[in-house]
Parts: C-alpha cells; sequence; structure tokens
C-alpha cells in the first residue's frame, strides 16, 4: 500500500515475538536476540500496533516493557494491568488517523497468559469487564474500530455478536492457518498464519454506512461488461453462420452457440435484478466493501536492505555465541553409534540413506552458516529434540545429519546384540512432525514421504 501511495495502516494481532512459552536450556540469550531482532524489523516496516499474547510474555513481563520502549509501534493490551492498582501496562488502545478516517485499535491478551504472569505484578482481567467502556468511548470518537486479539476464536465470535461497532478482529495464535474474514454481526473476522509466512492484505472502501456489503453498482456495471463481450461473441458466431451455411450442421457449433444464448439471458435478467435494487435502495447509504488477499513470504522474494541487515547481524551473533559453547563431547550420547556403524549389518541401506536430504541436513546449516544456530541445529542432527539443543553443538562428526538413528532410535546396543535389542522399523508419523512442522515444510506428508525415503 505505502508503495502505491495509498491510505494504509499495518497491523499484526500477536504471537510472533518467541515460539514456545519457555526457553530451552541454552537459548535464553538466542531467544531474546530474535525477539529484540523482530521487534525491531517491524519498526523499520512501520508497523502502527502489534497486540500482545502469551508468546510475547516467554522472557518475561519486564523484557516486553524494555522492548515496548526501544521501538516507536505501539503494544496493544487492554487486559494486561497491574495486581496492586489494575492500570494498564501497555496501551490499551491507539487512535490512527489515515485519511479522512480516525481509526481505533484496541488490543486483547489471551487469558492462558496469565500463566505467564507468576512472578510479576500483573494479572489478566476479563475482556467483559474491560472491553464494554473501553468500546462505548471509542464507538463515539472513530470512524471505525478493530481488535487485535489472542483470544480464544469462541471468545471473537462472542465480541463480534456483541459489539457490532467493532468492523474488523484480528485474530492470532499458533498453529492456525490463514482464515479469510468471514462476517458475523457486522464484523470481520480474519487471521493470517503465524510465523511470518504470509501477510494479509485488505483494501477497504470505507462509508458512512459503517457495514459490510455488497458493491452493487460495481457488480452491475461488471455484469454489464460481461454482456457486452456475450453480444459480441454472438455477433460473430451470427455473421459466420450466415457465411457458412454447412457451419448450423456443426453440433459443436450450434451448443456453443446456444450457451452463449443462455448466457445473454441469464446475464440481462442478472442486470434486471440489480438495477431495480439498487433503484429501490436509492437515497440509502452504501455499505463499505472489501477485498482481501494473503501473500506468501516465498525466500525468492527481494529483502528489504535495512531488515536484511538486522538479520545478518543477527546470525552473527547467533553464530558467535554458539561457537563459543561448542565443545566436542564424545561422551555426549553414549546409546547412539553413529550412522556409519549402520554399514556394517545394512550396507545397500546405508548407500541408499546417503542419497537422501536427511545425509547433507547438516552440510544445509554449514552452507548457510547457520550450525551454531539452536533454533536450527536440533532438527539436522541425530539424538537432540528442541529442549536440550544446545548439546547439538558438543556432538561429534558421526552424529551430525539426520542419521539412521533419528528415526529408528538409539543403536550402540542394537550393533553389539541386533537379535536381543531390536530398534523402532517404521518412525512414527509425530516423531517426523517434530521437525516437519507446518512452519517449516508445509507440503509434508508422512505416508508420500516415507514410500519416498523407503524407497532409496
Amino acid at each position: 500500500m505505502k508503495e502505491l501511495g495509498l491510505p494504509h495502516i499495518t497491523l499484526d494481532g500477536g504471537a510472533l515475538l518467541f515460539k514456545d512459552l519457555q526457553l530451552s536450556r541454552g537459548q535464553e540469550e538466542q531467544g531474546r536476540l530474535t525477539a529484540e531482532t523482530i521487534a525491531r524489523s517491524y519498526d523499520l516496516m512501520g508497523y502502527n500496533a502489534v497486540g500482545i499474547s502469551r508468546y510475547e510474555l516467554t522472557a518475561g513481563l519486564d523484557f516486553l516493557i524494555r522492548l515496548s520502549r526501544e521501538v516507536k509501534f505501539s503494544w496493544l493490551s487492554a487486559n494486561l494491568v497491574r495486581k496492586s492498582n489494575a492500570t494498564a501496562i501497555f496501551k490499551p488502545y491507539i487512535t490512527v488517523a489515515v485519511h479522512n478516517l480516525k481509526i481505533g485499535i484496541i488490543g486483547l491478551t489471551d487469558p492462558m497468559a496469565q500463566n505467564m504472569l507468576s512472578d510479576a505484578d500483573a494479572k489478566i482481567l476479563p475482556w467483559q469487564t474491560v472491553l464494554p467502556p473501553l468500546y462505548a468511548k471509542l464507538k463515539s470518537q472513530t470512524d471505525m474500530l478493530i481488535l487485535l486479539s489472542s483470544l480464544p476464536a469462541v471468545d471473537n465470535q462472542k465480541i463480534a455478536k456483541r459489539f457490532n461497532g467493532i468492523q474488523l478482529i484480528l485474530q492470532s495464535g499458533k498453529g492456525g492457518g490463514n482464515i479469510a474474514p468471514k462476517e458475523l454481526n457486522s464484523t470481520l473476522i480474519t487471521q493470517t498464519a503465524s510465523q511470518g509466512k504470509y501477510i494479509g492484505i485488505m483494501n477497504i472502501i470505507w462509508r458512512n454506512s459503517r457495514k459490510w456489503g455488497i458493491d452493487k453498482a460495481g457488480l452491475l456495471k461488471r455484469q454489464q461488461n460481461s454482456l457486452g463481450r456475450l453480444n459480441w461473441r454472438i455477433s460473430k458466431y451470427e455473421k459466420y453462420n450466415r457465411q457458412d451455411k454447412s457451419a448450423n450442421n456443426n453440433p459443436n457449433k450450434r451448443y456453443i452457440y446456444k450457451r452463449l444464448l443462455k448466457l445473454r439471458q441469464t446475464s440481462a435478467q442478472e442486470i434486471k435484478r440489480l438495477t431495480e435494487e439498487i433503484k429501490s435502495n436509492h437515497g440509502a447509504l452504501e455499505p463499505c466493501t472489501f477485498k482481501n488477499r494473503f501473500i506468501a513470504m516465498e525466500t525468492s522474494m527481494p529483502d528489504d536492505r535495512k531488515v536484511k541487515g538486522l538479520v545478518d547481524a543477527l546470525n552473527k551473533k547467533i553464530n558467535a555465541m554458539g561457537m563459543a559453547k561448542a565443545r566436542i563431547n564424545k561422551n555426549l550420547h553414549k546409546k547412539y553409534s553413529g550412522w556409519q556403524s549402520c554399514g556394517t549389518c545394512h550396507p545397500k541401506i546405508l548407500t541408499a540413506w546417503e542419497n537422501t536430504r536427511h545425509a547433507r541436513a547438516y552440510e544445509t546449516l554449514v552452507s548457510k552458516n547457520r550450525q551454531f544456530n539452536l533454533d536450527c541445529i536440533y532438527c539436522h542432527v541425530t539424538g537432540i529434540n528442541r529442549k536440550n539443543a544446545v548439546d547439538a553443538l558438543s556432538l561429534g562428526v558421526s552424529l551430525r545429519e539426520v542419521g539412521c538413528e533419528a528415526c529408528h532410535g538409539p543403536g550402540k546396543r542394537h550393533s553389539k546384540d541386533p537379535k536381543q535389542f531390536s530398534l523402532i522399523a517404521k518412525p512414527a508419523a509425530s516423531l517426523c512432525r517434530t521437525c516437519h512442522t507446518r512452519e517449516r515444510d508445509d507440503s509434508f506428508d508422512y505416508e508420500r514421504d516415507r514410500k519416498r525415503i523407503h524407497r532409496h
């Protein structure tokens, strides 16, 4: 919108700073650095406001308070308040002037965030307590109201039914995909997939009615244009048939001609209906309309120079931190033997594995200089999960890559006595999905992809 010179605002419902509700051992500093970089990137991109969910509180309330003071955009939550005096810790709302409109933007935090505030002078109030007076105040002062909500979807629906003067609810949460705008009692509810894989763009034509509806004048114009094209095609067929009498005996051409006549009749009827409806509603306020689309943030898209600079600086810091912690520990994971030992009894299977992407998983990180990044490495080695990702920095060469034991289990005892100590023959889908998540691999299909590995 900015590039097109159109009036616009940029908002996020929240759940963007942290992937998890708890920072795993050794990941505290990296997690905070990443969150700071995300916030500064949003600042560079010109965001107006971001809602606060429990995923903004992973590093603690004090961390978010400090971070909020370092950025220009507003963190919003009307129901995250001090225990001592019930005053809002962050801004409950903001108003933004866009062209000739005054837009009110309110933030609400999901009640589960209370679990993140046990040691803080803070609590989450019910939306039923804080929203009614805020709504009454802003409804008369603004032309449009938007809610940034990390509440459960069922609560957002209750809000839409109760407050029909809130025109748009942008909901947030982990694991959800794109949700196209759906109208409920004059309120549109929508959501963009988490973790920044998509951005949602709504082009809104706002009118004094403050009600969503159908642009019947626009539909009439498009229908009239369609009728014009149909008339042109019909005239071409009729002219051709007059010149070539044999065409009347062609069943395909007769079918096409009859089909065009039917479409023309239907189009003419629709034009008549729309014209009568517009005439009968003459003098009534025109409805507000919108067009929505989700844009995938593909890696092939060009990077913003300033944002890329922030990300590059972050990766350098993370790598430096990881390198400082990396100490090869041969005693780590004594239950694992390493992928090389599997070839003693299973040479053909090992050769096949060496031709898979699993065998080059660690190298993909090295090529991107991210082999010390704790957010990445645990899915590119053997025997490590997210909670003990820091141990991946100390693995020997034999446990780098996604080796046989990553899927079939520790093999040290099996290598010594295969009959007594068997391994997992068919890994469960849940095991694969610990790394092949929707955020990282939205095209993953367990049965299909398992067969690809099996074929090798």
